[in-house]
């Protein structure tokens, strides 16, 4: 299975990347793990007379092949499929470039591949919190928290009212750009594991998960007063009610049940 995006397939070409296989040794330089691991690497894709790109790179390698995708796509072909659906529900995301997949006679799974187009001055949120805002000491400062907190919690209730959850929703899983005097802008990444769930069961539960990853950095990077200002700027609230109040206390508690070894009462 080898999918690129139409926008990026002249670069590829002009690269001579038009297999699985060649691709894997252009971005790999021929030498793959020879044990199951994930590599994410940066790279510069520099056809000639074409402008260059520059990328992401993540690879999935199974030493043995892995039984347990036969009949379901890869870890790669999931967040390259997530990233379309983030574009469809309105979620900035990264923007995908090429997915691929190789299996052996059985149907395991060897290898697979993402490479999706790098942001501009990227970092997580955790990194770019501690660069630019670690506290609410200056006006700048808070401005900038102020502005992510809001971003996060819309981005968060829109893909929550599309039916669509991340899993995977930790600060490491959100990127900021930001360049003055422009606001940041934040996007969701990494996302592998997310999917709709429109009538599912578990609905509720996922959507308690991405909150309790959320809270799991804030409760260390925020004040209370911030962390209560997004749970109600998600649920799109001027002020507390009992349903809010009920809502993070439930949020609270799945991330104390969930990781028991970070939680020391916040």
């Amino acid at each position: 299975m080898l999918a690129i995006e139409m926008p990026y397939r002249p670069t590829f070409s002009a690269l001579e990347l038009n297999s699985f296989d060649s691709i894997v040794t252009h971005f790999t330089r021929g030498q793959c793990p020879g044990n199951t691991t994930v590599m994410v690497k940066p790279v510069l894709m520099s056809p000639r007379d074409l402008p260059p790109i520059a990328v992401f790179y993540k690879q999935y390698e199974y030493f043995p092949a892995a039984w347990e995708f036969i009949g379901r796509a890869s870890k790669a072909r999931c967040e390259f499929q997530n990233y379309e659906a983030f574009v469809r529900v309105g979620v900035p995301c990264a923007e995908r470039i090429a997915c691929g997949e190789s299996r052996d006679a059985l149907g395991r799974l060897r290898r697979a591949f993402i490479i999706t187009r790098a942001i501009p001055d990227a970092l997580n949120l955790i990194d770019f919190v501690k660069q630019h805002c670690p506290n609410g000491a200056t006006p700048l400062r808070r401005q900038l928290r102020a502005a992510l907190r809001r971003q996060l919690a819309d981005v968060t209730r829109t893909a929550h009212l599309a039916s669509f959850f991340h899993r995977d929703l930790f600060w490491r899983n959100v990127v900021v750009a930001w360049q003055p005097p422009a606001g940041p802008r934040l996007w969701w990444i990494d996302c592998p594991r997310g999917n709709f769930h429109r009538w599912s069961p578990w609905r509720r539960r996922h959507r308690l998960k991405d909150l309790a990853s959320l809270d799991k950095a804030a409760a260390q990077f925020c004040t209370r007063t911030e962390r209560v200002a997004f749970v109600r700027e998600y649920l799109g609230l001027k002020r507390l009610d009992p349903f809010a109040k009920r809502f993070m206390r439930d949020t609270l508690k799945y991330r104390q049940h969930r990781w028991p070894e970070d939680w020391d009462g916040r």
